[in-house]
């Protein structure tokens, strides 16, 4: 789908994940940068769709809805309404609306990740022995069993579905007074920088999931 303009909460995930893309170990996040689509936060649905499953196994959860219904399986970062960044996955529509079974009744404000096909999310739990204890395409201990391919290389076209929206570029999204007034709203220590809050709540939350 055509870029449409960013809401601010989409522009203040794309310089979470920006931060996290240009930290050493965040090698995840460089991938959803280069490859993610933003997706448009929807309540979960009253019915027509399956179970949303347990609590904590988001990856899961969504992969198994996501092969239920017509869409995605989704793999990126969610933005909390209290400004917290988290390694998440959800399921979208093919209009790019989310299904977030994780957060059914207060779905994030923001979300950015890559768009997958279930088939090839199969095959890489086969390739690397971890349907049972599913944690992600990205997560670094799945990578580590299957040489890293994915963060080396992206995800190979076969594997990506074209729903969502895709993301403006830096220089089309410029930093404007709502963004301030937002960072100016995150609970950080006080007298801490703007752009350094920014960057520690990045920081903070690489790598956590919800």
């Amino acid at each position: 789908m055509p870029a449409d303009l960013p809401t601010r909460h989409d522009r203040a995930l794309l310089r979470a994940v920006a931060v996290m893309a240009a930290t050493a170990g965040a090698r995840g996040a460089r991938v959803v940068l280069d490859q993610g689509r933003l997706f448009t936060p929807a309540p979960w649905p009253r019915s027509g769709v399956p179970r949303r499953g347990a609590a904590g196994r988001c990856h899961r959860n969504a992969l198994r809805i996501a092969r239920l219904l017509p869409g995605a399986y989704v793999e990126g970062y969610a933005l909390a309404g209290d400004g917290t960044v988290r390694a998440h996955a959800w399921c979208s529509t093919a209009d790019g609306a989310v299904l977030d079974p994780a957060r059914p009744d207060h779905p994030a404000v923001a979300y950015l990740g890559v768009p997958m096909a279930c088939d090839f999310v199969h095959a890489v739990q086969q390739r690397t022995l971890t349907k049972t204890f599913f944690r992600g395409v990205l997560d670094p201990a799945v990578q580590a069993r299957d040489a890293e391919r994915i963060f080396l290389g992206g995800v190979p076209l076969h594997g990506v579905l074209d729903c969502g929206r895709i993301p403006p570029t830096a220089e089309d999204t410029p930093y404007g007074r709502q963004d301030e007034e937002q960072a100016s709203e995150q609970h950080f220590p006080d007298g801490m920088p703007a752009p350094e809050k920014t960057q520690a709540r990045a920081l903070a939350t690489t790598g956590q999931q919800v």
